[in-house]
């Protein structure tokens, strides 16, 4: 069954959230036991999900039905099921005690909703995937932290969330009403012929998928949510809604639309793509907050995306140069919390830049795991970073000779690489910081320390085979 991993996922997930009524029951709980057991039911959903996925056999006809399969459905699940991987164990020692069945069961949900996004065929699909996302993620934050920031994070989420689905839902009642269907792939051939309505219908639809993918100008959210949420639900804002957005976008839009529907689409994503890269960068450097600083690091690498999504609509890269960038971006960012999440569960403090200094004398190893993950950030040889940067810069610098525009993005984008250097830089240079009176942090974490070891063995390793992504 092709949708078998998803599926697995999904009512893996449900099974999970329901098995928290028995977690509660009783007088005596061993919450060690307990979260151990949580965590690894979690982790045989994912690998029998992962296992499904491998056995199956995708036809060759990709059909005309509410999903289809191909290198995009794919990658979304290999991406889903990685991100998973790595916040499942991250959750392992950080999840809340209380509500560890609920918050178990949102996040595998969330995995799984992930591939129904990517598999979309049909307007009724792609919604319902979304909202697979949503729905659980509203859940997860308001459990995992209950003091006023959390509950503040998740009300402003809640309902900027609900305000974005009403301008998807808007433009895809317009392109219905254009077209006469919900098949994506009808809708995708009938906007070379389209007009205004199509164009009005097209830009609602962006508007709603750009609040997931932290686009200015819906990025506004992200700053108070990452601060005040947990350090784990932070690191899934900032993967799996970006994932999903772009996943959705793709699947709107198609890898090759007009050329009348690429002049109206085109500009739009570049100005987004400009303004996100600006604002994202030039916000994080004036931060003193690391919570912060992630929030808009992560706006920022909405823009550079938003310029690999650019070149794939114009067939000027292939679809693995987004793909491939999400992957570098979820080891490097996924490892970068979970480092901070070692750090904070040792009795450190993660809360402003300052809070890191001296820490490589304190902590080294969760230190040089954030190393990799910073040298990645910035874009530097030796890292997965570097060639997501790189490929996605030559994909916008391909239509240079046809549209001058494109060469001025991709200066753009080396400029805004620049500056998140420098921001980067200062967070890296407060590691080495050296004083005396540092005490070290002996507590250890198994769990977190697997997960940014993954992600730090794969930040280097797909730099020497960057097709692996």
């Amino acid at each position: 069954m092709l949708m078998a991993p998803a599926i697995t996922l999904i009512l893996g997930g449900s099974i999970v959230m329901a098995a928290s009524l028995v977690l509660k029951s009783g007088t005596a709980q061993d919450v060690h036991g307990q979260r151990t057991g949580v965590a690894v039911v979690s982790l045989a959903i994912l690998a029998l999900a992962a296992i499904l996925g491998t056995i199956r056999s995708v036809p060759a006809d990709l059909g005309q039905g509410l999903f289809r399969f191909d290198g995009t459905a794919l990658a979304a699940e290999r991406l889903a099921l990685l991100g998973g991987l790595i916040l499942i164990l991250m959750s392992w020692s950080t999840a809340p005690k209380a509500n560890l069945g609920e918050y178990y069961g949102c996040l595998i949900i969330i995995i799984g909703g992930i591939p129904v996004v990517g598999a979309s065929n049909d307007l009724v699909s792609l919604f319902l995937g979304l909202e697979l996302i949503s729905i659980p993620t509203y859940i997860m934050l308001g459990i995992s932290k209950g003091d006023n920031a959390g509950s503040e994070a998740t009300i402003k989420y809640f309902l900027l969330s609900a305000f974005a689905s009403c301008f998807f839902l808007l433009g895809v009642s317009y392109l219905y009403g254009f077209v006469g269907s919900t098949n994506l792939q009808v809708i995708q051939s009938g906007y070379a012929s389209g007009g205004r309505l199509v164009s009005f219908a097209l830009a609602m639809v962006m508007c709603g998928l750009a609040f997931r993918i932290t686009a200015v100008p819906f990025h506004f959210y992200a700053p108070d949510v990452f601060e005040g949420a947990s350090l784990t639900m932070a690191a899934v804002m900032s993967y799996l809604p970006k994932v999903a957005g772009f996943v959705a976008l793709i699947r709107v839009l198609g890898t090759g639309l007009g050329t009348e529907a690429v002049e109206v689409v085109v500009p739009v994503l570049f100005v987004c793509a400009a303004l996100t890269m600006l604002v994202g960068n030039f916000m994080a450097s004036a931060q003193s907050s690391l919570r912060r600083l992630l929030a808009y690091s992560s706006v920022a690498h909405t823009g550079y995306l938003l310029l690999a999504l650019t070149a794939l609509l114009r067939q000027n890269a292939e679809p693995n140069v987004l793909f491939s960038y999400l992957a570098a971006y979820a080891a490097m960012t996924l490892g970068f919390f979970a480092c901070l999440g070692e750090i904070e569960a040792a009795g450190g403090k993660t809360q402003l830049v300052g809070d890191l200094s001296g820490m490589f004398y304190r902590r080294p190893a969760a230190s040089i795991g954030l190393t990799v993950c910073l040298i990645s950030l910035i874009g530097l040889p030796l890292t997965a970073g570097f060639w997501a940067k790189f490929l996605v810069f030559m994909g916008t610098v391909a239509a240079g000779t046809k549209d001058p525009w494109s060469i001025a993005m991709a200066v753009l984008m080396a400029f805004n690489a620049v500056i998140a250097a420098g921001y980067y830089w200062r967070v890296l240079s407060k590691l080495f910081e050296r004083s005396d009176a540092y005490v070290p942090l002996r507590v250890f974490r198994p769990s977190l320390f697997v997960a940014y070891t993954i992600c730090v063995v794969l930040t280097l390793v797909w730099f020497f085979v960057p097709a692996v992504m």
